[in-house]
């Protein structure tokens, strides 16, 4: 009776499934770890990119005004980034002012482009992309407003 109990317990356990889930949760976890880390970093330039669009903007309605000198423009710009927490040096911000008396219904333009460095993703692609021209993992944004002088 005792022989026939552990048998029957041993052939229980050479068909127990229990480390199987085990196995493919660690299979997959690091793809599940990649996707979520791959989706904050998207976000976070994503946030860039929105914050430069309205830092050009605000820069863009100064630049409208009567008054206006384009170092003004060029303060309301790299402030507008310092407060948001971007590196405003890092920024190559390119105005388009109209000047003179004749400015109405001209346009003033304010362009930034801003580098994002990927901090997570950019070392995994710059391994995967050995001899690829350029930063591998670093993306220029860059956007322009443009608003016209009434």
């Amino acid at each position: 009776m005792i022989r026939s109990h552990h048998r029957f317990r041993l052939a229980r356990l050479r068909r127990s499934d229990k480390g199987q889930s085990l196995a493919e949760f660690a299979l997959i976890l690091p793809i599940l770890l990649a996707l979520l880390v791959g989706i904050i970093e998207f976000a976070n330039a994503w946030r860039t990119y929105q914050v430069i669009t309205n830092v050009g903007r605000e820069g863009a309605r100064v630049a409208v005004l009567p008054t206006v000198s384009t170092d003004s423009v060029q303060t309301v710009v790299e402030n507008g980034l310092n407060q948001a927490g971007l590196d405003a040096s890092s920024a190559t911000i390119s105005l388009g002012l109209c000047n003179g008396g004749a400015c109405t219904g001209s346009p003033d333009t304010v362009r930034i482009d801003y580098p994002f460095q990927f901090r997570f993703v950019g070392p995994i692609i710059a391994l995967a992309c050995t001899g690829c021209g350029g930063a591998p993992g670093s993306v220029v944004l860059s956007t322009i407003s443009t608003m016209r002088n009434e």
